[in-house]
This record gives C-alpha cells, structure tokens and sequence, in this order.
C-alpha cells in the first residue's frame, strides 16, 4: 500500500534523495551523516553541558571507534575539556584500583551488558533503528521503490537489519531481489577486476570495475565507520 501524501515528509524525502545519489549503501551514508551532526553540535556548544559531562563520565567515555571519530574533528580545546574528566576518572580509579584492572570499567575499551552505551553509540543505535524504519516504511510507496530499485542496495550489515524486520513480503522480496542484483553486478566486476591483472591484460584501462574491491568491502562489512 502506498504511503499517504500526507505521511511523506521531510525525512521520507532525504532518505529517498539519498538513494537515487548514494554510490553505496544510502543508509550508512545518511548514518554518518548523522553522527557527523552528532559531534559537530557536541563540540560546538555541548562541550560544557552538565547532561553531556555525566553521560560520558558514566559510561567512562566513548568507544575507542567514536573517540577517534570525536579527534578527527580537530577541536583541541573541546576534547582537551571532555577528556579531562576521563583522565581524572581514571586517576581516581587508580587509587581505589584493589581489584585486577582489567575488571575496571574506566580500564576496558568497550561497555559489557547491562552497563551504560557510550553515548555516541546509543545515539547510533537510535538513528539506525530510525533509518531502517523510514526506509522499510518508505519501500511500500511507489517513489521510494523506484529510488531503490535503481540504487546500490545496502550493505550486509544494514540488509541484514532491514530484512529481520520487514513485515510487509513484498517489501521484503524487494529488499532480497535489489540485494540479490547488486550483489550479481559486484561480483561480475570484481572478476574482470581480476582478470585484467592477467600478464596478457595488462595493457587494458580499468572501467567501473576499477574501485570495485573496495566496494566489495564497504557491501560486506558497511562504510568505513559505520559498524
């Protein structure tokens, strides 16, 4: 069934513009996209914010993937504050440290279950469930399948996603049927790809098959990132 005029809105129409530009999986682009806005507006005025501090104080920082994502900004100042109260956390963990390291939040690089998600991966999780909806929900209007049928597909990992929760079967054997396609297309250039490493191909120029290994990994495992 086709989503009424009135549904469509302004997140239906970036996710749909998103797929007919995207070169690869649209929804790990609009996901970085996302977390891009994340930090930037973290560094930019909630550096200081009291919320912010105690979120990372609690969940003893970001990840190291979102803490090299948060020093890929640049923004010494905004980092020097933030990291100051990791470092006094940790000092202080140091002190009261009767127990094997190891076994100390502060000391462990990623949050165990039932403990607090750094909070650029929980705004991540939230923005991935986002997407994966607007997209499954989108896939039943006309406009949207359409973008889609033409795209690049998903990644596995965001296929994947999309896929458990699809409810609908027809959108669900369009999700297979795009992945199935592009998956086809892939491999075929991955092979001539190959082939043209052959001694007696050398001389021959590369066409789109030329960044298909990379594309290969990106389809795999998601934009650089992302997962």
């Amino acid at each position: 069934m086709a989503m009424m005029e009135q549904e469509k809105h302004m997140a239906f129409y970036k996710m749909r513009d998103e797929i007919r530009k995207a070169k690869h999986c649209a929804l790990c682009s609009l996901e970085r996209k996302a977390m891009h806005q994340f930090f930037d507006g973290l560094l930019y005025e909630r550096v200081t914010d009291p919320g912010m501090r105690k979120a990372l104080v609690k969940s003893a920082g970001f990840c190291p993937r979102h803490a090299h994502m948060l020093a890929g900004f640049g923004d010494g100042l905004g980092t020097a504050i933030l990291y100051e109260d990791q470092l006094k956390l940790r000092l202080e963990a140091l002190r009261k440290a009767k127990s094997p390291l190891r076994k100390h939040r502060a000391f462990r690089q990623t949050a165990e279950r039932g403990e607090t998600l750094c909070p650029a991966c929980l705004r991540e999780e939230q923005m991935r469930a986002r997407h994966v909806q607007m997209l499954l929900k989108g896939l039943s209007d006309s406009e949207m399948a359409s973008a889609f049928e033409s795209s690049m597909g998903l990644c596995f990992p965001h296929f994947s996603l999309a896929a458990e929760q699809a409810e609908d079967s027809a959108v669900k054997s369009m999700l297979v049927r795009v992945q199935a396609e592009n998956v086809k297309r892939l491999l075929a250039q991955l092979k001539e790809f190959i082939d043209k490493h052959d001694y007696r191909r050398t001389s021959e120029d590369y066409a789109e098959e030329k960044d298909s290994w990379m594309r290969a990994v990106e389809l795999v495992s998601g934009l650089k990132n992302v997962f």
